[in-house]
């Protein structure tokens, strides 16, 4: 099974758990409530454990027996797309997560990076743009994260009518192929593309600041 294969195995297997807590958590189910605090509080020392978050992060992966690494890398991107999630969708009403069947490109890292730019005006493009670098600069997955998480905070605070939605599975499998030289530059070209595709409608409808 090549990479791409298991890539897009990944993008499946993390829709669904994000399908599975989304619609979970804007019916107001504490157990999802409580499953995405968890998730945010994962790396947080003294907070949640491993344990606590198995099931939200293990059940039911895909086992595609390539290998220790392998499979180490595929752990990394379905916990980091996951606890992503989970911070953009702390404490709001609407859906922060969309879906290949509805969203195109629309639900890309990128893309979501532009619209926040369009949401503030470009006044925070250069921000963006220095963290896109460092995460294309970062020399291992920890390191690329730091750049991930800060982004996703940023979008989280755009003063949009309705949130800057992401495609999560697509990010996991961005987040996956990017451990990987022969795939690593493929993401980042495509981050670069929908970052920088000039898309009037959207920008003006989707990402129009909120001024009511």
């Amino acid at each position: 099974m090549s990479i791409r294969e298991v890539s897009r195995a990944i993008a499946r297997c993390v829709d669904s758990k994000v399908g599975t807590l989304q619609s979970g958590y804007l019916a107001g189910r504490a157990s999802s409530r409580a499953s995405l605090a968890r998730l945010r509080r994962l790396d947080t020392a003294g907070e949640a454990s491993w344990m606590s978050v198995g099931e939200e992060l293990f059940a039911d992966l895909p086992s595609f027996n390539l290998g220790e690494e392998t499979e180490r890398k595929e752990l990394e991107s379905v916990r980091a797309a996951l606890q992503l999630y989970a911070i953009l969708q702390q404490s709001r009403k609407s859906p922060v997560a969309t879906f290949p069947t509805n969203s195109g490109n629309a639900g890309s890292f990128g893309n979501a990076c532009r619209l926040y730019v369009a949401a503030s005006n470009g006044d925070g493009e250069s921000g963006v743009k220095r963290r896109l670098s460092s995460i294309e600069a970062a020399t291992d997955f920890s390191g690329a994260m730091v750049g991930v998480r800060s982004l996703v905070r940023l979008i989280r605070t755009a003063k949009v009518k309705t949130p800057i939605q992401l495609d999560f599975g697509l990010l996991a499998s961005d987040l996956f192929e990017n451990q990987f030289e022969d795939t690593r530059g493929d993401v980042f070209m495509r981050w670069a593309r929908d970052f920088y595709k000039a898309n009037p409608k959207q920008d003006g409808q989707d990402a129009k600041a909120d001024r009511n």
